[in-house]
């Protein structure tokens, strides 16, 4: 019976080694990747936390929408609207990039037209919605740490002077994402 026993615990302690030696082989590994995988002279920098408040959500949805000419900063009506928030409460000043994400598209080409202000109802960018497609609004837009951006992005059917009945009966569908990087002096 003591035999038995004995068998038992030279099984258990050479598992028990091989786990070590496992474990002492894996945090080498482990080791030896993250001091080699960074370049020379880069560093990684953590500047905190970005906060984004999609006051009017971030899913893009138009429809009903009626053509006009270009919209003022107050205007409501016959436009998609969507007014959001962009706070850096790092410690570091950021650059932002607004970008959209088409996922669903049934208007012409030249036919939705984009508006994006500040805070301040100043236009940052306009341009045409194409197509189903990722497109970059605005970039490099500063942010300084601990402040707060309030943007509104609103799109419509650019008036042509024409007929434009069967795009008003069209869908768009997508989403608003932002982006952050830290602004390097």
């Amino acid at each position: 019976m003591n035999n038995t026993a004995d068998k038992k615990d030279i099984f258990y302690i050479i598992v028990l080694i091989l786990t070590f030696i496992t474990v002492i082989i894996g945090a080498t590994f482990a080791l030896y990747s993250l001091i080699f995988s960074q370049k020379e002279g880069s560093s990684a920098v953590y500047t905190g936390t970005l906060s984004i408040e999609y006051l009017s959500g971030n899913i893009i949805n138009c429809n009903l929408l009626y053509p006009s000419e270009k919209p003022s900063f107050e205007t409501e009506k016959n436009i998609y609207k969507n007014k959001f928030k962009v706070t850096n409460t790092g410690s570091l000043d950021i650059l932002l990039e607004i970008t959209i994400e088409i996922n669903k598209n049934e208007f012409s080409n030249q036919t939705l037209k984009y508006s994006l202000y500040n805070q301040n109802q100043e236009e940052i960018s306009e341009g045409y919605i194409e197509g189903k497609t990722t497109s970059t609004i605005a970039s490099n837009i500063y942010v300084e740490n601990k402040t707060s951006e309030e943007f509104v992005l609103m799109i419509w059917i650019e008036e042509n002077g024409q007929n434009q009945n069967t795009e008003m009966r069209k869908n768009l569908t997508g989403l608003i994402r932002v982006d952050a990087s830290q602004k390097i002096d």
